[in-house]
Formats: structure tokens, sequence, C-alpha cells
């Protein structure tokens, strides 16, 4: 028990991004793994400064749609040769109170649990290592406020977003990274300046490790992970010096140790489904077409024919048709990782069934691996265990809004110091950002350095300020977090429930799961000891995420909701249970939060091609004006069921129930499509 309470007390465990959603049946320990967040992004922010120029008028505009547009992706069943199959050239979008010690002291030390990495001897002094410099922007609470006003539907700026250069204008700390760049020189003659990001939020240099050392006031070890063959350079703690703390937030590479995931994608029934020759990881729980899907499913099985009619969406645009144009000039955006492939096959395979055009391809966004295809249809013949996620999000998000042109973003390494990394390098800093960003990965918010979580917060607002929506998945593991796996429920009465990040983020709409309308049946949470009629008496295999952060204070638009003092989680639900979806060329099922994610990503771009078209600027950052009481109406109230247990059979060991109005279960509830676009079209801008 004490070394446990060592482990947790300082809110921080392993830093791995975990993918959300979960093979259906999911009924061995294996599938424990999997963890579960999505995300859509919502940029609101700005002074009375001009509107950013509409997107279908701007050259930069024209230059995304041309990227988008072009033909980059695999043709369906061009790629037999393996995970590189299919070759796509490198295509660019155009365009808090984190009370840790390291925001406010300058200090900040390393979890005591390392997920496997042991201490091995002392870093040789000469030997080099490289750390990330976070920059506080030059006034965060004047970005906080901006964000706020340009987001709230009672104020004359709502939805007046900004150009990337106002922004730019807005938060680049210019003195704070001359500063730092000359405590460098003086006192780390030895570094290099590796790279400066656009804004200067984030400085990577290289030095030996006795430069660290002493300008940090810290010591290097080298650790190892046995059972993976790996090393790398850690201390056990940093203080910034003083003249360094008013502009830096903290470091990145100092403390943070990087937990490895499981091989192989969880969630396997052995007990229902045909044979697979070819994959035997999911021999058991796969069928060769959509009608002996739904024959053993039964009704609560989910497909985008039904989700178009539970939540009230307009019928798909024809080809040629001026609707359908209309459309194509919106941008969305899923993200991947962790070695997450899609395949343009299955994409094509589940547009046949449902009668989707396949006219649309998807963009690589290859982030840091430059020319690395994240799609391969052999790969995932071969690897279904890799490519479930990826699959999921962009058959859905396509299935949604099948005309808007879309983009995979991938970063190799599901950990957040390359998250927000890649996050600002691909996204925040291009000059015309994608409109919606949908993210069905994330972890517990105490495995989140300080440093990566402040750099997350400003670098989601800046993307507010130019009118994106930022949709993360709620997780899949209930109110504790995979936690469990490690420590059961002995960590809750030291550290408390886990809530899921980047969904805690006060600038994503985080979305949870539920199950019932599928099947006619009243809309519950979708938890994985609820056995009722809205699952047809089978349980799901994940529970919804949600609960409160630790780190992040209450935002402003949920100023009387609830009574916690911090954010609550999640802002909405919808459907997450039973999904149909193709996987390596067979009919599987899938459950988790990160369903709905993408699912609301594409609803989302219907409704931005009608204020394009209109010449309205986009939907943006949704909370503001999802929370406001003349916003209710778009809502059912999902009441019925809670998020005590984790997933598959994991322990349960506490959480939160669903009921009236807002809970930190299911949200505000589910919507409505046709009233969410009239409050969004109705309001003045």
């Amino acid at each position: 028990q004490a070394t446990l309470a060592q482990d947790l007390a300082l809110f921080s465990v392993s830093e791995s991004f975990f993918s959300t959603t979960q093979v259906e049946e999911a009924a061995v320990a294996n599938s424990m793994f999997c963890l579960l967040v999505g995300c859509v992004l919502a940029v609101d922010v700005g002074f009375a400064w001009s509107v950013a120029t509409p997107l279908e008028t701007s050259e930069d505009a024209r230059e995304l749609g041309e990227v988008l547009e072009a033909v980059d992706e695999c043709r369906a069943g061009s790629s037999d040769s393996g995970q590189q199959s299919c070759g796509f050239s490198v295509v660019q979008l155009r365009g808090q109170r984190r009370s840790h010690l390291g925001t406010e002291s300058g200090y900040e030390a390393a979890p005591a649990h390392k997920v496997g990495w042991m201490q091995s001897e002392r870093c040789a002094g000469t030997e080099l290592h490289e750390l990330a410099f976070v920059v506080c922007p030059k006034s965060l609470a004047q970005l906080q406020e901006v964000a706020l006003d340009r987001t709230n539907p009672c104020s004359p700026n709502y939805r007046k977003w900004l150009s990337r250069t106002e922004v730019s204008d807005l938060t680049r700390n210019e003195q704070g990274l001359l500063e730092l760049r000359a405590h460098l020189r003086a006192h780390a003659p030895e570094a290099a300046i590796l790279h400066a990001s656009r804004d200067g939020d984030l400085l990577r240099v290289r030095a030996p490790v006795a430069t660290w050392e002493s300008l940090l006031s810290t010591e290097f070890f080298v650790y190892k992970h046995e059972e993976h063959n790996s090393t790398i350079l850690r201390s056990h703690s940093y203080l910034l010096p003083g003249a360094l703390k008013e502009h830096v937030s903290g470091v990145l590479q100092a403390i943070n140790f990087e937990q490895f995931l499981p091989k192989t994608m969880p969630g396997i029934d052995l007990n229902t489904g045909s044979r697979d020759t070819q994959q035997p990881l999911f021999s058991a729980m796969s069928w060769d077409n959509f009608t002996e899907l739904q024959a053993s499913k039964g009704p609560s099985l989910v497909s985008p024919t039904k989700l178009h009619k539970i939540y009230n969406m307009p019928a798909v645009a024809e080809r040629g048709s001026d609707l359908a144009k209309m459309q194509a000039k919106t941008s969305q955006v899923v993200f991947g990782t962790i070695n997450e492939h899609w395949s343009p096959s299955d994409r094509t395979r589940f547009e046949e069934a449902f009668g989707i055009p396949q006219d649309n391809y998807v963009k690589q966004l290859s982030g840091q691996t430059e020319g690395f295809s994240m799609s391969g249809d052999a790969f995932c013949r071969q690897n279904s265990s890799h490519c479930g996620e990826a699959n999921l999000d962009v058959q859905y998000m396509m299935a949604m809004s099948p005309w808007t042109q879309i983009g995979y973003w991938y970063v190799p390494h599901g950990r957040p110091v390359s998250f927000v990394d890649d996050f600002m390098a691909q996204l925040v800093d291009e000059d015309h950002p994608p409109q919606v960003i949908s993210i069905s990965y994330g972890m517990p918010e105490s495995q989140v350095p300080s440093a990566a979580l402040d750099l997350f917060e400003c670098l989601a607002m800046k993307l507010t300020l130019q009118g994106t929506t930022i949709l993360v998945a709620s997780g899949d593991w209930g109110a504790a977090s995979n936690l469990v796996l490690t420590y059961e429920c002995s960590f809750v009465p030291l550290i408390g429930l886990q809530v899921w990040w980047p969904a805690s983020s006060k600038w994503v709409t985080s979305v949870g799961a539920t199950v019932g309308p599928a099947s006619g049946q009243p809309e519950v949470v979708c938890q994985s000891n609820y056995t009722g009629p809205s699952t047809d008496g089978k349980a799901p295999s994940i529970t919804s995420g949600g609960g409160f952060s630790q780190a992040l204070a209450k935002p402003a638009w949920q100023e009387g909701v609830h009574n916690e003092s911090s954010r609550g989680v999640p802002d909405l639900s919808l459907l997450g249970h039973n999904f149909a979806m193709v996987l390596g060329g067979r009919w599987r099922t899938m459950d988790g939060s990160s369903a709905p994610a993408p699912v609301l990503g594409g609803m989302l771009s219907l409704i931005n091609s009608e204020l394009i078209a209109a010449g309205r600027p986009t939907v943006g950052f949704l909370n503001q004006l999802l929370y406001a009481t003349s916003s209710r109406s778009i809502f059912s109230d999902v009441t019925e069921g809670d998020n005590r247990c984790a997933s598959l059979g994991a322990p349960c060991c506490g959480g939160y129930d669903a009921g009236p109005g807002w809970d930190p279960v299911t949200g505000l509830g589910s919507i409505d499509w046709q009233k969410l676009r009239d409050a969004i079209m109705a309001a003045k801008v």
C-alpha cells in the first residue's frame, strides 16, 4: 500500500495513448488494454479584429481544397504487397488549472511507477539528449478571454473567427522566446536549437547531459525496458531556473516514461461468428456479408442507415448535385496512432453495402512519418488488430458526410509529448486547419505531463479561434480508467477516479456512448454490466467514460450545471455499441465511445457546408452553445445507467449515475441533428 501511494502520489502513471474502440464481443483478458477517447475540436476565439476571409473565397482555402480533392488514396484492391503497399505523398493542410508544481514553481517530478522501466547507470555527461521547452503564450488570460468571447452565443463577436496571423499575434511570446534563447546561450553554450514551432510554443534543444543536469538541477540516468529491449535517458525531477519560470511552463522528455502497447487488438469473443482462416485473431467473430451479420446480431446492430434515422439526419446528397458540391467545400480529419492502419477496400465494401457514394478519397496527413502510408488492404487482412480503430473512424465519418474532404492524421507514437508536438506541426501551425477533428484515443489524465497538458490547452484555443471543432471520445473504462488493470480499486482512495484526456480539455467537445435506440428501446448508458433489452440481452464490451478533471478548472459554460470545481466530462453522448464495420475484408462489430465521436464529426460537417454556402463562419467550438439554456431542446436526456464498472469484466471501482440534466456519464444527453442544425443556423453571427 505504501508503494502504491508513492506510485500514484504525483498523478502520473504511464504515458501512451490507447485506442478507445474495442471489438464488441471482447471476452479475454488481453482486451483490458484498450482504452477509450474520442475528440472533436471546435475553435472560437477573438478580439474585435476583422473576420477571417470565408474559406471558400481565400487562395489558401482553394489550395486546401485541391490538396484534399486530389486522389491520394490507394484504390480498392491495389495493395497486396503488405504494410507499405500504398505510397502516399506527404500532404499538409494549408493553412487551468494544472496545479502541479511544474506549472507554478518550476519543479516537476517523475512518476514513481515507471511501467517496466528500470533505472540503470548514470548517463555519461557527454551524451547528447534532446529536450523540448514549452513556452507560455504572451498572455494566457487574454487568450482565454478572447476564446470565451468568440464562442459565446450572446457575444456580438460570436463565431467571428480569426486568421492564422491574428492568432499568432495574440499568442506569440516574443519576449519569452528571447529570454529563453539568451539564457541557453549564457548557461548552456553547448546547446543546439533544433527546431522552434511557428509561434514559438515549443523549442527543441539538444545538449550534452551534463549541461542539462547543471541547468535543471538534476541527474539523468539510463532506463532500460528489458521486455522490449529499449533504453531512454530520464531524470527523477527537474527545477527550472528562476529566470525562466515566468515564460516556460515546463520541459518535455525529462521525466516522462512511455508505456509499450499490446501488439494485438483486444476484444475477442470465442463463441460466436464464423471461421476466418486468414486472420485467426478474429476467426470467431466475423461474417461474410452484412446480411449474415445482421441476422446474427439482431436489432441492436448499428449501421449508417439507422444512425440517419435515429438522429433525424438528411438523406445523402446525390452525386453531382449542388448539395454534394456544397458539402465538398468542407474538411474533416480523423486522428490515428499506435500503428493503426485503415483499408481502402474495406471502406469501399462498407460504402457499397449502404449505398454511400464512393467518389471521395482519404488523404494521408502523415505527420512525423513523412511519406509513410498508414493505408493498406493486405496489411489489414493480415493484421486486423491494427486496423479496427482507423477503419471504424474513417468508415463512419465518411458515412455521415461522404462528400466532405477527409484526411487521416497519423502520429507514430501514442504519447502525449509526440501528440501535442505533431498536433501543433500538422494542424495548429497551418494557415487553414481542418474544420472538424475527431480523436478516438486517450489516456488517464494523471498520465499527462503538466507541460504537455498546458500546451494542448493553448493549442486547442488557437484552433478554436480559427473556427475548428475538436471532438474527443470520453473513454471506454468507466469512471476509474484502465488503472484498475494494474491496481484494481486500491488507487481510488489515494487519487480518486480518473477522467480521460484529451476529452477533459476545456476546448474540446467530449463524446460519451449510449445504447438502446438502434433496437427501438430507450437510450441508456453503454456499460459493460448492462444486459437489458436495449442491448438484446448481451452486455457491451465497454463502459462509457466520464467524471471530473483533477487538472482543469470548471469552464464558465459549466457554471450552474454541476457542483464540482473542475471540468466535467462528457458533454454529450451518442450510440456506441454494436457498430457494423468491415475489417480485413470481413464484417464485424465494435463498441466504443470512439464510434460516436467521428459520427458527430460527420454530422457537423453537413452543417458547416450550409454555413459556408451562406457565407457564414463555420460551427467551431460547440460547448457554449450546447450548454445554453435555450439549447436544451436539442437533447434527449439519458437518465438510466452508470459508469461504475470498467470494461470486459474488470473491477467496478465506483463512478457516477446518469440522471436528469447534465451528468458525468452521458453529459447533456443525445442530440437531434435537425434541432442542432437549426440552433446553429439561428445563432446571430
